[in-house]
Parts: C-alpha cells; structure tokens; sequence
C-alpha cells in the first residue's frame, strides 16, 4: 500500500483502518460533471489546444498525457551547462526578496515570492490564507525569460507569461504539500491554461496525482527534476489533478523552482482590471 494522502492508499484506495475509500484525492471535493460518458473534457482535437510540445522543437517528453481529461504535464531534461545554471541560481537567489509567510500552523515550509510583468498589474498571489505582494520582474528575470521562453515555443514577447511564482527548498526538510494551482487569477477550473517551470539546484521530487482517478486508471506520477530542467502543466490539469514536492531527508542542497503562469482574471483592485477592452 502506498499512502501518497493522508487517508488512502492511492493505488488500492484502501484505507488506514482497512475499509475502502473513494479514492477521491484529499481535498479535491465532488467529481465534475463529464463531457461525455468516454471523456472528462471536450476533446483537444476540438478546442484548438495546442500544446507547448507542438509549438516547439525542443524535444519535450509528455509524462501525463491524459485526453479524456485533457490534461498534460512535459518534462525536458536540462539543456543547460553547470556554468549556466550556476549563474541563473546565483541571479535569482541573490536578487529576490525572499518571504516566508505565516500560515496557520506557523511559517510555510519554503520561501517565496510573487513577481509580475511590468505594465501596473498589482494583483497579490493568494493560497489559502497566504498572500504574497507582487514584484515587477526585474531585469534578470527578464533575461532569464528571454532564453527560456523560445525553448517553450514562445518567440514572440508578448505572448511570454505576465506573472511567476518563486520557491525556495532550502534543503530537503522544505516542501510544498498536494494543490492545485487553480487560483482566480488562472481560471484554471474553468479554461486550458499552461504552467511552465524550472528548477535549479539540488535534484527534487516531483509528483502529480489524479483527483478523481479510475479504478484501473494510474493516479500517481512522479519526476525527479535535477538543475536545468523544466516541466510543463497543460489544459485542464489544475481541475483534474494535483501536485507536490515532498520532503526528502536526505537532500542537503537548496534548490529553486520558477512556475511562470498567465494572470487572466486580475483582482478588483488591480489597475489592469480596470483597462478596457475592445
């Protein structure tokens, strides 16, 4: 048995005590109403997703490709030299007002920050009773974007993601439990959205689970990411899965993720709500 959540095991969905579960993934709430009786999702063939392994000829590995759900998460080995990535840590660690808040059951257990693409947005990022003021990118981030963003397919400025949430592990005892990135600011409950990520430092374990999985269907996926990799989260991920990076005692060095998100819903205050649109 492995027990991935806190009640079930995940692959049986037997419960601690012996009954069964509903392997319901913790926290998911109620399975959606499908699409059709074969599929979660309209499917991808008639919505026009395209996704970033399409738009791009980096050679990215697809680890979830789930239609029915239209789902998808890719992996790309580093493409990076150990100078490069050396210099990318360096960059960001040094120049990133680092925070860690206070949650309910203390300090979370990483530090963070919340950076937006300059224009006037002023959206604060919230999970839970988190929230963390945003940061105009500053110009590393924007150099750091410029040769990451092509590797995605994304060569024209514009269309480069306006917003990126920064996580700090300082060692191995630092983690992120089960979520899904599916804030207001994304709508990723309710449109495809994309998720790009990098990771630099010590190599982490990566994990997704499904929220509602079959019965005879694989509910938990797991990478290890190591310096210079980059993951993708695509489509309806964030409705119909979850993700972590657990803790792992053994794990001495630090290791800093980037996940760049397009804000698409800004929040009542924030001046870029107010902009008309034609």
């Amino acid at each position: 048995m492995v027990f991935a959540s806190k009640s079930e095991c995940f692959k049986c969905h037997t419960k601690k005590d012996g009954t069964k579960g509903t392997g319901t993934a913790e926290g998911a709430g109620p399975p959606p109403q499908k699409y059709s009786e074969a599929c979660w999702e309209k499917p991808r063939q008639e919505t026009g997703l395209k996704l970033v392994g399409d738009l791009s000829q980096a050679g990215w590995q697809y680890v979830l490709t789930d239609d029915s759900r239209r789902s998808y998460a890719a992996y790309l080995p580093t493409r990076f030299t150990k100078d490069q990535t050396r210099l990318f840590f360096n960059s960001i660690k040094d120049g990133t007002d680092w925070k860690q808040p206070e949650g309910p059951n203390g300090p979370i257990p990483r530090k963070t920050a919340w950076m937006v693409s300059p224009g006037g947005c002023s959206c604060t990022y919230r999970y839970g009773r988190i929230e963390v003021e945003a940061v105009p990118f500053p110009d590393w981030m924007l150099n750091l974007m410029a040769t990451i963003m092509p590797m995605c397919g994304f060569t024209d400025r514009s269309l480069w993601p306006n917003s990126c949430n920064l996580n700090l592990y300082e060692d191995g005892g630092m983690s992120v439990g089960w979520h899904s990135d599916d804030e207001s600011l994304f709508q990723g409950k309710f449109i495809d959205v994309r998720i790009i990520s990098l990771s630099l430092g010590a190599k982490r374990k990566f994990e997704l689970r499904a929220n509602w999985p079959g019965e005879a269907e694989r509910p938990l996926r797991s990478v290890m990411l190591a310096d210079g990799d980059m993951m993708t989260m695509e489509g309806m991920t964030q409705k119909h899965f979850q993700h972590r990076v657990p803790k792992e005692g053994h794990v001495d060095g630090p290791r800093i993720n980037l996940t760049w998100r397009w804000t698409v819903k800004h929040t009542p205050r924030c001046p870029m709500s107010r902009q008309r649109r034609f």
